[in-house]
């Protein structure tokens, strides 16, 4: 609460107004302006009441322009906006959402006077109508192998403003929390072995570590992220209703990672140069100087957040040198993290927790099936609280160790996570990770020689060489810690499997949000096409990039079936004697230069650079981005220093495979159904030729060097053809990316005709990704992009023309 008030005499000025704020229940608000409810007629609203502190409050319609006062109670935020006056006995309210239901049918400012103290009623004394915040609809899509739903916010929305002298102010669309957890999934639940429905059901304990924040204490900014650094993120969980185990690296604020050299950037937008010690408090005066708004603060004590996405504030209350773990007890606990701490609610113990976990001290031979529970920092975006299934007898590197080797992937976000037994207790918590390509370790994890046999992925998956290492709850821990929490291994409450939502986090980085049902595949490709004979077509023509030197010794007849090679991209081919990749994967290499690709069939090839568009590809846009943006855009190659983004070589021997048919990239629509086959370095353990699928997404408006899809990327899957259904070429895979960022350039533009919005995102927010068959981490991006086959065609019939047939 910003002031703090005594409940008056009957006698002192507006005491029916302060009497009953002091009598009445509390009410539920938002920190926005508020809300009025059309049903009921109730007008709700956090307000500041001059010289008396905030409070929120409720407002009955009475007629068509009075209200009356019938709720009111002192609130727990520190700041608003809106405000009453005694002296002029105005209410002034800004941006009030008017509901029918759970639908906004319109926003107002709203000015309001004081008429009777005694009845506390108000007549209506302003009405400023407000641009609504754009509402969510639905969207069928139908193909020929069914139907599926699209949400979106921007059907129907207005466009920003482009003005040419001003340049371009962006209309901002985002997606609340409760937005996606509503969602309710259309695809079936995944069947669970014993051990992930005990991980799942233990996951409600585990916690994001958040560490330390530099945020802006500010409460006139909320239009804005007030957090403007972080450290990096752990993992963690609840050993009581208060208490947190985490790794104790999570716990260093932003001053002590300052002074030993390990503070850097976490992609916040903090500049570098405010990466040392008292790096926040110097970027708060560095803003000041234009601008007094900031109060940007560090070190107000480690952040969590909890698995329904509520945030706590902790204080440090152990660290262990020797274990290299931590603890916190939680003090504080908001819905909103851009909340100035102050006004967070205290933290109430069982009141505000019921979910922890047990922990014991186990012998290394007894532990069996495990579950890791934790938060890896390379899938954030997809969301947090992953399950990772395995089992202490994979690795023979576990007999008499003081550690616990599991095949799983974990990294360094993932650490201080807790590894459950088959029955749901702690047994060890991660502490570290390490490689492991020849599987001394543990023996699963050997990495194959031969080629990929996994079926097709709608994404790719952490599925390299490296292993999780946990650290054994010893007896001394245990020791340690019932000392600074004596209900250590009390009863938590019933345990139960995690509400997650029926979308990733990462679909609400996009402004159209796809909601599959089993039909298809999270990224849109039919389950009725994943035997199609596309993928035998992709995958034969593929070729592996092994190396950027020739190979002197290469021959048509020599085969080499040893496919456990590094492979710097990936390649097809579109005659048996020319390969496509990206230039980006041949940056160092001179026109002429020679290297190495190893075919499919394990033909190693030696073939000459002889083409790339960074040397003369397409320069400039279309027409229409030059009449849209005008003298707003900037000189140079606006087409990206790759320029589309193409290189061909030419090989010096005939390749022993079937080349690519080059398709009309133009007939491709959206949703359509694509392949893809690369190299992703994250899947080398499995071997090379990974099938990917998924679907289009839209052409490019303002070039034709780019098209998008919903197709998994990765480094070493750069270059990667993407056919159709009939095995056809229809475009490349050279980088991916934020959804959203991608349907800026081509479904906003080329659907809905807008080109000035800009999809707002949560760096910071986790939620649970929704349950999956594959219990692998996933790591690539949903969306990904590259060259049209038009443009390849044009660029090979440039730099070999008359070579294709």
């Amino acid at each position: 609460m910003k002031n703090q008030f005594r409940c008056p005499n009957k006698s002192n000025a507006l005491s029916a107004w302060i009497l009953l704020l002091c009598l009445a229940a509390p009410a539920a608000m938002s920190q926005e302006g508020g809300s009025f409810q059309v049903q009921n007629g109730l007008l709700e609203a956090t307000v500041d009441v001059a010289g008396q502190g905030i409070f929120d409050v409720t407002l009955k319609l009475i007629d068509d322009t009075s209200f009356r006062l019938v709720e009111a109670a002192p609130s727990k935020l520190g700041v608003t906006q809106n405000t009453f006056s005694s002296l002029t006995r105005e209410l002034r309210l800004y941006w009030i959402d008017v509901k029918q239901g759970d639908v906004e049918i319109a926003r107002y400012d709203v000015v309001l006077l004081l008429q009777d103290v005694e009845s506390l009623s108000f007549s209506l004394l302003e009405l400023t109508a407000l641009e609504m915040a754009p509402s969510k609809s639905l969207q069928e899509v139908c193909n020929d192998f069914g139907c599926f739903t699209l949400q979106t916010k921007v059907d129907g929305l207005s466009d920003g403003v482009i003005d040419t002298d001003e340049g371009v102010s962006e209309k901002k669309v985002f997606w609340d929390r409760e937005e996606l957890t509503s969602i309710e999934s259309a695809m079936s639940m995944p069947q669970f072995t014993d051990i992930e429905r005990v991980g799942h059901s233990a996951a409600a304990s585990a916690v994001v570590v958040m560490g330390d924040w530099c945020m802006n204490q500010d409460f006139d900014t909320q239009g804005d992220d007030p957090v403007y650094h972080a450290t990096n993120p752990a993992s963690g969980f609840f050993v009581s209703d208060s208490v947190i185990v985490t790794t104790a690296d999570a716990l260093r604020t932003m001053e002590e990672r300052a002074l030993n050299g390990t503070l850097g950037d976490t992609g916040l937008s903090l500049p570098a140069e405010f990466l040392g010690p008292n790096a926040c408090a110097s970027y708060s005066a560095f803003l000041n100087q234009k601008d007094s708004r900031y109060n940007l603060e560090s070190g107000a004590g480690p952040i969590v957040q909890l698995a329904d996405g509520r945030w706590g504030l902790g204080e440090v209350i152990w660290t262990n040198d020797e274990s290299g773990l931590g603890a916190i007890r939680l003090k504080a606990v908001a819905k909103n993290r851009r909340e100035p701490m102050a006004t967070w609610a205290q933290w109430r113990g069982i009141e505000s927790n019921e979910h922890w976990l047990q922990i014991a001290a186990t012998d290394i031979d007894n532990i069996g099936e495990t579950a890791t529970l934790h938060h890896p920092n390379l899938s954030r975006s997809e969301g947090g609280w992953f399950v990772s299934p395995s089992s202490s007898l994979n690795c023979s590197g576990n007999l008499g160790s003081t550690n616990l080797y599991l095949n799983h992937y974990s990294d360094g976000s993932s650490n201080g996570a807790p590894i459950i037994n088959d029955t749901g207790v702690v047994v060890a918590i991660v502490k570290s990770q390490t490689n492991d390509p020849e599987g001394i370790l543990c023996p699963a994890n050997q990495a194959v020689t031969t080629k990929n046999t996994l079926g097709p992925l709608p994404r790719y998956y952490a599925d390299g060489d490296i292993i999780t290492v946990g650290s054994l709850i010893s007896a001394e821990l245990l020791r340690e810690l019932e000392i600074i929490e004596p209900e250590l291994n009390s009863t938590p409450g019933p345990s139960a499997l995690l509400n997650r939502p029926a979308v990733s986090l990462e679909n609400f980085q996009r402004f159209e949000v796809p909601i599959m049902n089993d039909s298809f595949t999270v990224s849109g490709f039919p389950v009725a096409a994943l035997n199609s004979t596309a993928i035998d077509i992709a995958r034969q023509a593929t070729v592996a990039f092994i190396r950027e030197t020739g190979c002197p010794t290469c021959d048509e007849n020599r085969l080499n079936l040893n496919f456990n090679v590094p492979c710097i991209c990936t390649g097809f081919a579109v005659t048996e004697t020319l390969i496509i990749t990206n230039d980006h994967c041949v940056t160092e290499l001179a026109l002429g230069a020679n290297t190495t690709f190893r075919t499919y069939f394990g033909q190693d090839v030696e073939a000459e650079l002889i083409g790339k568009t960074s040397i003369d590809g397409e320069t400039i846009m279309n027409s229409r981005y030059y009449e849209i943006f005008g003298g707003i855009v900037e000189e140079g190659v606006l087409t990206g220093g790759h320029r589309g983004d193409v290189a061909l070589l030419r090989t010096k021997q005939k390749m022993q495979l079937t080349p690519l048919k080059i398709a009309d990239s133009s007939l491709l629509k959206p949703w359509d159904p694509l392949i893809t086959v690369g190299h992703p370095t994250s899947m080398n353990r499995t071997g090379p030729w990974v099938t990917g699928v998924g679907s289009f997404l839209e052409k490019n408006y303002f070039t034709r060097t780019s098209q998008a899809y919903n197709l998994p990327a990765q480094r070493g899957a750069s270059g990667s053809a993407v056919v159709n259904l009939s095995g056809e070429l229809v475009g490349q895979i050279a980088y991916g990316g934020v959804a959203s960022g991608e349907e800026k350039t081509t479904t906003l533009p080329n659907k809905y005709g807008l080109f000035a919005v800009e999809l707002v995102i949560d760096r910071l927010e986790t939620v649970p990704a929704p349950y999956s068959r594959e219990t692998k981490i996933p790591i690539s991006p949903q969306v990904s992009k590259g060259a049209p086959s038009n443009y390849i065609r044009e660029m090979i019939e440039k730099w070999a023309p008359g070579e294709l047939p």
